[in-house]
């Protein structure tokens, strides 16, 4: 190396220094992506590097969202934007310079004054905005998953190689800033797509000895669907995927939307929880009662024809939901125990014998207000008392 390229290194290092030292710092405790690459973003341009717009993609871990791109832009600051898997089938990512990073890992980079609009779907958006240089370059996680950093500016000159100098030096310890950010998100997100959000919560803050119980007030429902080992002796088990997917998207949008949290799917049945809160055990009631309608009223649009028709049951209770850590020695499941919730189970037990799709027990209709109607006192398994069960008029 001259001694003009090793003036050159020098000069970088010492211009990239102060974001260096910024990200080995404070930015690891940067509360989230987006205000990482926000803050990173001022000290690049701090250090006299022109962006005018900065993307860090990354990939996520979750059933329905297949990538985040958290962006920077100078006039109108941080924002984030998720990509899902119906996006990616519409074709864009076979038209961007994101599936060349990912396949080569290595730098594209465009003078847009340069590339034929047909090189990539973004190139002729970018030129109409005043972009005169877009470069995306790879962010290789350890985790073995390559993530992507664009960088864009209107500047008449683009980036010049003291620029890009700057950007590569400081790309490494970007990148692991910006993965622990993400195993972080990643964590808490699979958690709860697997266990739910509030057990996600109790388990992420320490709440993971065998035998920890956390009680909650609050209306439960069960739900199952109806004869389903009869439906589904003759079908694949692709086709029995199908077919509780097309269930539960009748349920589980409905409970969420109404502050309702799923926490166990048992086979066919689903167990959701719709706590009081500050509102109370009216407001949970009610949450839950709206939440069951709405299912059950979803049914009939996810039956097309031609698709395996089916019906479900819903039982509502109000009482006590017990759930922690059970299992022996490192195999723990958060799972929900108690006689609350045993007895909502039971009343669900009651939606076929009756024939009727919706029941309340007695100490759910004593906290809701709205008229039911009596549909008789039965006894149930595993219980000494008779029961007495409602359905909404």
């Amino acid at each position: 190396m001259n001694v003009r390229a090793n003036d050159a290194a020098l000069a970088a290092a010492n211009r990239a220094a102060p974001a260096l030292a910024w990200l080995l710092g404070d930015g690891l405790r940067c509360k989230g992506i987006e205000a990482l690459v926000g803050k990173f973003s001022q000290h690049l341009t701090a250090a006299g590097i022109p962006i005018d717009r900065l993307v860090v993609s990354v990939r996520v871990l979750t059933a329905t969202v297949i990538a985040r791109s958290y962006g920077w832009r100078p006039e109108r600051g941080t924002s984030t934007t998720t990509f899902d898997w119906a996006e990616r089938d519409l074709g864009l990512y076979e038209r961007s310079p994101f599936k060349v990073v990912h396949e080569k890992r290595e730098w594209v980079d465009l003078k847009l004054s340069e590339t034929p609009d047909e090189a990539f779907g973004i190139v002729p958006d970018m030129r109409a905005e005043g972009f005169t240089h877009y470069i995306a370059m790879p962010m290789e996680f350890a985790s073995g998953t390559t993530n992507i950093m664009t960088v864009a500016t209107k500047h008449s000159g683009g980036f010049d190689a003291d620029m890009l100098e700057v950007i590569r030096i400081l790309l490494p310890a970007l990148t692991a800033a910006v993965e622990l950010r993400a195993l972080d998100e990643i964590m808490r997100e699979v958690l709860a797509i697997y266990v739910g959000a509030e057990p996600a919560k109790h388990i992420l803050s320490g709440s993971v000895h065998r035998g920890e119980i956390h009680r909650i007030s609050s209306a439960i429902m069960f739900v199952d669907m109806r004869d389903f080992t009869r439906r589904t002796q003759r079908m694949s088990a692709d086709e029995t995927a199908e077919l509780l997917n097309r269930y539960y998207d009748c349920v589980v949008p409905h409970v969420e939307a109404n502050g309702g949290s799923v926490l166990k799917f048992i086979g066919d049945g689903i167990l959701a929880i719709f706590p009081d809160g500050e509102g109370g055990a009216a407001v949970s009631t009610h949450a839950a009662l709206t939440a069951a309608r709405a299912a059950l009223a979803s049914v009939p649009g996810a039956c097309p024809s031609g698709k395996a028709p089916f019906e479900i049951g819903i039982a509502l209770h109000h009482g006590e939901a017990a759930y922690g850590n059970v299992g022996s020695g490192e195999r723990l499941d958060f799972t929900v125990v108690g006689r609350d919730v045993n007895l909502t189970d039971r009343v669900g037990r009651l939606n076929k014998k009756l024939g009727i799709p919706l029941l309340l027990s007695d100490a759910f209709c004593c906290q809701l207000d709205s008229p039911v109607e009596s549909c008789g006192h039965h006894t149930v398994a595993s219980f000494d008392d008779v029961i007495e069960v409602f359905q909404p008029v």
